[in-house]
C-alpha cells in the first residue's frame, strides 16, 4: 500500500491544491518499507491526481481540499483524508494507529468545500441548514406567500 502526504517543508500542506511536494510511504503489514519525497507537476489540479495515480497512490493525506479536487479523487479510487494538519512523521505515525481523528491533528476552520460532498461533515452541517429552513416554513402564514391572494 502507499500513502502519500502532501507536505511543506516538515508539515502537511495547508492547501492540496497548491501543494508541490508529496512524501510517499510504502508499507507493508503495518510497517513502512521506503519514504521518497516527490516533486508535483506545476500544472493544473486534475494534472495532479494524474500523477498520483500513475505513483500507485492508494491513500492521500492533505490539509484543505476544494470541493472539485475532492469530487475528482472520489471518483478516483484514491483514499482522500483531507483537513489534517501536523508534522508529517506525527501524522504518519498517527495514521498507522488509526489516530487521524484525534483533535491535535484536525485542521481548524471551514471551508466552502467542507460541505461539499466530503462524508459526514457534510451531512451534520447540511442537515442543520435543512432543519432550519423547514422550521422557518412553518413559521410562515400561507396567506402571506408571494403570488398569493390570501382570499
Amino acid at each position: 500500500m502507499k500513502v502519500a502526504i502532501a507536505v511543506w517543508e516538515d508539515r502537511v500542506s495547508g492547501v492540496l491544491d497548491f501543494s508541490q511536494q508529496l512524501f510517499v510511504v510504502e508499507m507493508k503489514e503495518g510497517g513502512e518499507t521506503s519514504r521518497v519525497q516527490v516533486a508535483l507537476s506545476e500544472q493544473n489540479v486534475l494534472a495532479k491526481l494524474v500523477q498520483l495515480r500513475e505513483l500507485g497512490i492508494d491513500v492521500l493525506i492533505c490539509g484543505a481540499v476544494s470541493q472539485p479536487l475532492a469530487l475528482a479523487f472520489m471518483a478516483s479510487g484514491i483514499q482522500l483524508l483531507p483537513y489534517v494538519t501536523g508534522k508529517v512523521d506525527d501524522v504518519l505515525k498517527a495514521y498507522q494507529a488509526g489516530d487521524l481523528d484525534l483533535p491535535q491533528f484536525k485542521l481548524p476552520g471551514r471551508w466552502s468545500g467542507a460541505c461539499g460532498g466530503l462524508g459526514r461533515r457534510r451531512r451534520q452541517h447540511c442537515g442543520r441548514r435543512r432543519a432550519l429552513r423547514q422550521a422557518n416554513e412553518l413559521d410562515r402564514n400561507p396567506r402571506d406567500a408571494p403570488g398569493r391572494d390570501g382570499v
